[in-house]
């Protein structure tokens, strides 16, 4: 299961969503997919406080005036667990 813990300008992620098999999982590649959008968003900004990505961990922070692209992220995030309760668990 994927944990993503959720405060104001930082998203903290870590665990696996072992949907499906490495490389076919539609749960790991959705939130991926968010987490490097946001990453990407905040480097346009240059509000990135903090970006940490390895295998299983993620750690992304921001300054502030960049709670919109959070927000937005968090609502995927939130999405995503409400549909794949296995495998994505939201703690704000």
């Amino acid at each position: 299961m994927i944990h993503v813990v959720y405060t104001k300008n930082r998203l903290t992620l870590r665990g696996h969503a072992d949907f499906a098999p490495r490389g076919q999982d539609i749960v790991c590649a959705a939130v991926s997919a968010l987490i490097y959008a946001l990453v990407a968003a905040l480097e346009e900004k240059d509000a990135v406080r903090e970006v940490q990505i390895r295998p299983g961990q993620v750690s992304v922070a921001g300054t502030e005036g960049c709670t919109a692209e959070f927000r937005v992220v968090r609502c995927g995030l939130a999405q995503l667990a409400a549909r794949y309760p296995q495998c994505v668990h939201l703690e704000e």
